[in-house]
Order: structure tokens, then C-alpha cells, then sequence
């Protein structure tokens, strides 16, 4: 009977000793992730990844894809992505047919330079614009009440993206 009960507590103890060891985690699964593999492939091409809305509370966002495309955004294609079939759709009629889709977003490319010189772009219009702020308050100031900035400014890409269902 004592045999029994060392078996016992020893299994037991062998059990729990193993769940301390292997510490689970979780993380959200995050709809808008390329796989890396698709990511370095199409950085060996020299070509950059973006999600585009399509749509915006089920109507067509024709403004945001003209805009897009006028940069030189370009559809990704089923065939351009295979590894993504399991987790997303092709647009199979009306205006985006062939496009790999999430929700109301595409998957759309563009050479990486240009991503970049985009990218340059606003950053720079940014800081232009900062600047132009900045000379304004300080022309506004009185010396009976002066006007100083000590803002800081951070930078935040991004929000969180609303699928409809």
C-alpha cells in the first residue's frame, strides 16, 4: 500500500514539474501579419508590402484607393502569395477581382525606393510643418506674457484596424 502512494505522489510530482517548465504564452493573433517568408521574397525583389482599405463601413473607398494607386501601389495577386491562401480571401467580382484580401483591406506592392522617398516625403513635410507652428507662437509672443514650447513630440504608427464581419 505504501508502494502505491509513493508511485502516486512521485507521478504527481513528475507532472507538475513538467507544467513548471513549460511556461505557456499568448499573444493576439494579429489579422494584418504577412508571413516572413512572403516579406523576405518580396524584399529580395525589392518590392514593399502594404494593407490598403478598400472599403470603409461597406461602401467602396474609392478616395483612399485612388490615392494609393496614384502613389504606385499595385494589387498582389493570388498567385504572388500562396503561403496566404489559408488566411485570406480573392475578390472573385465586382471592382478588386483577383486581389488578396483581409476584411476590407488588399494586399497591394511597391518598390522599396519608392517606399522609402514616400516615406522621406512626409516625415520631412512633418517637420516642415512643426517648424511653421513653432515660428508662429514664437512671433505671437508677448514679453507681458511670454509664450514658450516645451511639448514633446512622439511619433505613433497606426491604429488598431476594425474588420467587419
Amino acid at each position: 500500500m505504501n508502494t502505491r502512494k509513493s508511485v502516486a505522489r512521485s507521478a504527481s510530482t513528475r507532472e507538475q514539474n513538467t507544467r513548471e517548465e513549460t511556461e505557456w504564452t499568448y499573444e493576439e493573433p494579429n489579422a494584418l501579419e504577412i508571413p516572413d517568408p512572403v516579406i523576405n521574397r518580396f524584399a529580395n525583389e525589392g518590392m514593399s508590402l502594404r494593407w490598403i482599405r478598400i472599403n470603409l463601413k461597406g461602401v467602396d473607398d474609392y478616395q483612399n484607393v485612388g490615392k494609393r494607386m496614384a502613389e504606385g501601389w499595385a494589387w498582389v495577386t493570388p498567385d504572388e502569395v500562396p503561403e496566404m491562401a489559408v488566411s485570406s480571401i480573392v475578390q472573385e467580382n465586382g471592382r478588386y477581382i483577383g486581389t488578396v484580401c483581409r476584411g476590407d483591406l488588399a494586399l497591394a506592392k511597391m518598390p522599396t525606393g519608392k517606399v522609402e522617398a514616400r516615406t522621406r516625403y512626409f516625415e520631412q513635410k512633418g517637420q516642415q510643418l512643426m517648424h511653421a507652428v513653432n515660428s508662429q507662437l514664437e512671433n505671437s509672443s508677448d514679453s507681458r506674457m511670454p509664450i514658450s514650447n516645451n511639448s514633446r513630440s512622439t511619433v505613433t504608427r497606426g491604429r488598431r484596424p476594425n474588420f467587419q464581419e
